[in-house]
C-alpha cells in the first residue's frame, strides 16, 4: 500500500514540475469529454422533447391541409379547400376514430378592455380536444352543445391568458376579435412550445362561430384526424388521398389540392437530425480525444526521455521493470484522470450554459458523466501504456550512462 502511495506521489510530483506541459496535454482530453457530455445532454433533452410533444399534440394523428390548389403545373393560393363532404366521408373509414376539421389564423390582436395581445385563433370542433389532448386548467373545453348553436364562447391559452387577463380569473370574462365578443369558458392546461411556436398563445372558438363572423363560407384549410392504431396510418393517409382527390374531382394528370401527413412524422425527421447531431459531435468529441491520447503519450515518451538516467539507477539498485512501468502508467492515468475531471466540470458548464443562452432543454444523467470520465480514463491507460512499457524495457547500464 506504502509502494502504491509513493507512485502516486511522484506522480503528481512529476505533473507538478511541468504543470504548463501537462494542462496543454490534458487539454484535448478535457475538450473532448466535456464535448461527449454536452451533445449527450442536449440529444436527450432534444428527444424527450420530441418525446413530450409527440404527446402534447396527440398520438397517431394525420393532418389534411387544403391551402393549395394545383390547375395544371400553375400553383396559387386559394380559398379553404377542404368541404363538410370531405370530412363527413373520411369520418366513415373504418380505420378513422375522430375528425376535427379547424380553421387557423395565425396572427391576430384580441382584446380585453384596454388590454390587447398578438395570439394565434383557431375555429375547432369539440373533436379537436380528443385528438390533441387538450385539457382545461380552467373552466371547461369547447363541448358539441356550443359548437351545435355556435355559442359565442371561447378557450384561450396561458399565455392569452396573462396578456388579457393579468392573473385575474378570465372565466366568464369577454374578449373581442374584431367586432365580436365572446365569453370565456376556460384556460388550456400548458402545452409548452413546439420548435419557435409557443402552444399556450392560441385560443380557440367554436367552427361555426369561426365560419360565420371571422372568416365566412363552410370550408376549412385543415382537417386532423386520429387513426386507431399506428399501423393503420399509412393506409388511413392514401383512404383519405382517394377521397379528397374524387370529391374535389381531380382528374388523374392533375397534381393533389391537398397534403397529408403523419404528424409524428414530423417530429421523427426531427429526431433524427438530432441522432445525426449526436453522431457528429461524437465524432469530433473522439477527435479531440484521440489528439489528447497522442498528447498524452507524446508528453509521457517526453518524460521518459528526460529521465532515462532515473530510471537506470533504479533499476540498477534492483527496482522491478514492472514497478517502473506501472510508476510511468500511474502519472499518464493521473494526467488523463485530472483531464477527465476537468472536462466534466466543462462539459456540465457547457450544457447549463446551452440551456441559458440558447433555451434548449438538457438532459444530464450520472451514467453519462460516469461514461464520460472512464473514457478519459481508458485513454490514459491506453496511450500511457506504450511509454511505460519503453521505460521498462531500458537497459540499465545504457540508462545510466545517458547524459
Amino acid at each position: 500500500m506504502t509502494a502504491w502511495y509513493e507512485y502516486w506521489r511522484i506522480a503528481l510530483g512529476a505533473i507538478r514540475a511541468n504543470w504548463f506541459r501537462a494542462l496543454l496535454t490534458a487539454l484535448g482530453v478535457v475538450i473532448g469529454v466535456a464535448s461527449l457530455i454536452a451533445v449527450t445532454a442536449v440529444s436527450a433533452g432534444a428527444q424527450r422533447d420530441i418525446s413530450n410533444s409527440i404527446r402534447r399534440l396527440g398520438a397517431n394523428v394525420v393532418v389534411a391541409d387544403g391551402e393549395f390548389i394545383s390547375v395544371g403545373t400553375i400553383q396559387s393560393a386559394t380559398d379553404r379547400t377542404i368541404t363538410p363532404e370531405d370530412v363527413g366521408d373520411i369520418a366513415k373509414l373504418p380505420m378513422i376514430s375522430a375528425v376535427a376539421p379547424h380553421q387557423d389564423i395565425e396572427s391576430l390582436t384580441v382584446s380585453s378592455g384596454r388590454h390587447k395581445t398578438n395570439t394565434w385563433l383557431a375555429g375547432v370542433t369539440s373533436s379537436y380536444a380528443v385528438i390533441h389532448n387538450q385539457r382545461a386548467a380552467l373552466g371547461r373545453l369547447i363541448s358539441p352543445t356550443d359548437e351545435s348553436f355556435g355559442r359565442d364562447v371561447v378557450f384561450i391559452g396561458q399565455v392569452a391568458s396573462r396578456h388579457l387577463f393579468h392573473g385575474e380569473n378570465p372565466i366568464g370574462k369577454t374578449l373581442r376579435i374584431g367586432d365580436n365578443e365572446l365569453e370565456v369558458i376556460g384556460v388550456q392546461d400548458r402545452k409548452g412550445k413546439l420548435a419557435d411556436e409557443n402552444l399556450d398563445n392560441r385560443i380557440f372558438i367554436p367552427l361555426p362561430v369561426m365560419l360565420r363572423s371571422v372568416v365566412g363560407g363552410v370550408n376549412t384549410v385543415h382537417l386532423d384526424v386520429r387513426v386507431t392504431n399506428e399501423s393503420e396510418i399509412d393506409p388511413a393517409q392514401e383512404a383519405m388521398s382517394t377521397i379528397l382527390r374524387r370529391n374535389h374531382q381531380l382528374p388523374p394528370s392533375y397534381p393533389d389540392d391537398f397534403s397529408t401527413e403523419d404528424q409524428a412524422s414530423i417530429l421523427k425527421e426531427a429526431q433524427s437530425a438530432t441522432t445525426t447531431f449526436r453522431v457528429l459531435t461524437f465524432a469530433l468529441g473522439g477527435i479531440a480525444l484521440l489528439v489528447g491520447g497522442i498528447g498524452i503519450m507524446n508528453m509521457m515518451l517526453v518524460s521518459v526521455h528526460e529521465r532515462t538516467r532515473e530510471i537506470g539507477i533504479r533499476k540498477s539498485v534492483g527496482a522491478d521493470p514492472w514497478k517502473v512501468q506501472a510508476q510511468f502508467l500511474i502519472e499518464a492515468t493521473v494526467l488523463s484522470t485530472l483531464g477527465g475531471a476537468a472536462g466534466v466540470l466543462a462539459g456540465v458548464g457547457a450544457t447549463r450554459g446551452v440551456s441559458a443562452v440558447a433555451g434548449w432543454e438538457t438532459l444530464l444523467r450520472a451514467p453519462s458523466l460516469l461514461f464520460a470520465f472512464a473514457v478519459a480514463l481508458a485513454i490514459g491507460l491506453f496511450f500511457g501504456f506504450y511509454p511505460a512499457r519503453r521505460a521498462a524495457r531500458l537497459d540499465p547500464i545504457t540508462a545510466l550512462r545517458y547524459e
